[in-house]
């Protein structure tokens, strides 16, 4: 009988398990559904707003000169912690927009080469 009730217990906890990792799953998918939805409806957002920040420079940790765009006018804000102010408006003629926009895309296997070729070379001088 003793044996009968050992095999109950590890069918249990193996049902405990299944029910669990299922749990998981389910969080791990309605995590997932959320953010694609929240995300999207940002991205929208960001879409059709007529806010666009054209570069970011960083000054300090929590200082950043910025160039943006509100319609067809770009002005020059800092923005720190506190406190964002306009420091000036500025010409589309003063203004290289031939980057803007632009994200560089490196991917991991660039960098990882440029690093053991970097070492390569230290390890023969």
């Amino acid at each position: 009988m003793s044996i009968l009730a050992g095999n109950l217990s590890s069918l249990e906890s193996f049902l405990q398990l299944l029910g669990v990792s299922i749990l998981f799953v389910f969080v791990l998918l309605a995590t997932y559904l959320t953010t694609k939805f929240v995300g999207g409806v940002k991205l929208n957002q960001y879409k059709n707003s007529n806010f666009k920040v054209i570069e970011t420079y960083k000054i300090t940790q929590n200082k950043f000169l910025q160039l943006i765009q509100i319609g067809n006018r770009f002005f020059a804000i800092s923005v720190s912690k506190d406190d964002i102010q306009l420091i000036a408006e500025i010409n589309e003629g003063d203004i290289d927009l031939t980057n803007a926009g632009k994200m560089q895309v490196t991917n991991f296997s660039d960098i990882l080469s440029q690093i053991t070729k970097k070492q390569k070379e230290k390890e023969h001088k």
